[in-house]
């Protein structure tokens, strides 16, 4: 089957299209998906654009060369003999290879506990020596013609989620479990820093989550602008170099600016801010933004990066992170769903629609062009970029 390696055969590019042989089911509890698309996160481009610094810590976890492709959505087209879902089914996939996956016995403390997020066994190297599908071999990837799954990682697709959008469900579910991992106050302003696709999930799953809560978006580039008015942000404020665009932003939440250039900051602020883009200035302009005691939630995979921390002890700040898929409670009760199904609903209802969100595709054979269109923003118009493997 053909696939998208990460072997670094071409150290001008770093990924390869090649054709290899189809993996075989671990045991009877997985199941063969045959992907109908998969997406391009803004964690594959940091692999091509070398815009952001190394993760170091990761690295006890990660298996070179590995298939890309963890926003994954499919069509279930074989069985092992201890999984009852339906041939046929449509099926988004938790990428994350927690110890359910993995057959750990007995599972470690975060899992025991339901983080499965939090798995302290993802660098255990059973199964997989990858920390999950997208990232590991042997088990295939989205960036392929197939992909296996463990039954506890497939989630069915409602009928309202096209399969162009199905692979939506991945940033939509980081979303919806990072701002359960430290919520808002509904009925508190919030303010997403990126309408990259992180951001615009984010802006989709507050607005889902949170009603009562106003939703300010910080926009980079006029196409994602666009999208945020469209995916229903209360108001959109365009990013300018040097803060520019703060005086717009104290206006918004009543605070007031204080320096100008590289001292610029907000006193007062949102009380929940949402770094949604992973870059330095993107992680310096949500800790300058937030109010006191407020909190700013790490959602753009920030790595190795040079950080002005002065906010978070000078305004009493939280700075809080989140990762991957998991069960969730809503602080206003109710019983605890996977992020991944809370996803699916919010897409099924309309809340980031495919029709404005997703606007390139491409075969696999298009590989080099689908990155280049994902990377360069500006002259494509991208916004979300996905691979359909075997066709529309």
């Amino acid at each position: 089957m053909k696939a998208v390696l990460f072997d670094h055969a071409d150290p001008e590019f770093g990924a390869s299209l090649v054709d290899i042989d189809e993996p075989q089911l671990p045991n009877g509890e997985w199941v063969r998906v045959q992907v109908a698309v998969g997406g391009i996160c803004g964690s594959d481009l940091h692999l091509f654009s070398h815009n952001t610094g190394p993760a170091p810590a990761l690295q006890p976890m990660a298996a070179f060369p590995f298939l890309l492709g963890h926003e994954i959505a499919g069509t279930v087209i074989e069985v092992g003999a201890d999984c009852d879902v339906p041939i046929g089914t449509r099926v988004a996939i938790d990428p994350d290879l927690p110890c359910e996956a993995r057959g750990i016995v007995p599972p470690c403390p975060s899992c025991a506990k339901g983080w499965e997020s939090a798995c302290l066994n993802t660098a255990s190297r059973v199964l997989t020596p990858g920390m999950s599908l997208g990232y590991t071999v042997g088990l295939g990837g989205g960036w392929a013609e197939q992909v296996l799954a463990h039954r506890s990682r497939l989630h069915v697709i409602p009928d309202g989620v096209p399969d162009r959008g199905a692979s939506l469900h991945e940033p939509v579910s980081i979303a919806s479990h990072g701002l359960l991992r430290a919520s808002p106050r509904d009925g508190d302003p919030v303010l997403v820093v990126g309408a990259g696709i992180i951001g615009l999930a984010a802006l989709a799953a507050t607005r889902a989550l949170f009603p009562a809560s106003e939703v300010t978006v910080v926009a980079r580039h006029e196409q994602q602008a666009e999208a945020a008015r469209a995916c229903g942000a209360h108001r959109v404020v365009r990013g300018l170099p040097d803060y520019g665009h703060f005086p717009e932003l104290a206006e918004i939440c009543g605070a007031r600016v204080s320096g100008t250039g590289d001292s610029t900051m907000l006193l007062g602020g949102f009380p929940y801010v949402v770094e949604a883009v992973g870059y330095p200035g993107s992680v310096n302009e949500s800790l300058r933004a937030v109010d006191n005691r407020g909190t700013v939630m790490v959602l753009g995979a920030a790595t190795t990066m040079e950080v002005d921390l002065t906010p978070v002890w000078w305004k009493e700040a939280a700075l809080v992170g989140a990762m991957n898929h998991a069960p969730d409670a809503h602080p206003h009760g109710g019983p605890k769903v996977h992020s991944v199904d809370r996803a699916l609903a919010i897409l099924a209802t309309g809340g980031l629609p495919d029709s404005v969100v997703v606007t390139h595709e491409f075969p696999l054979e298009g590989l080099r062009e689908a990155v280049h269109t994902a990377i360069h923003r500006d002259e494509s118009g991208a916004i979300k970029v996905v691979f359909r493997p075997n066709g529309t």
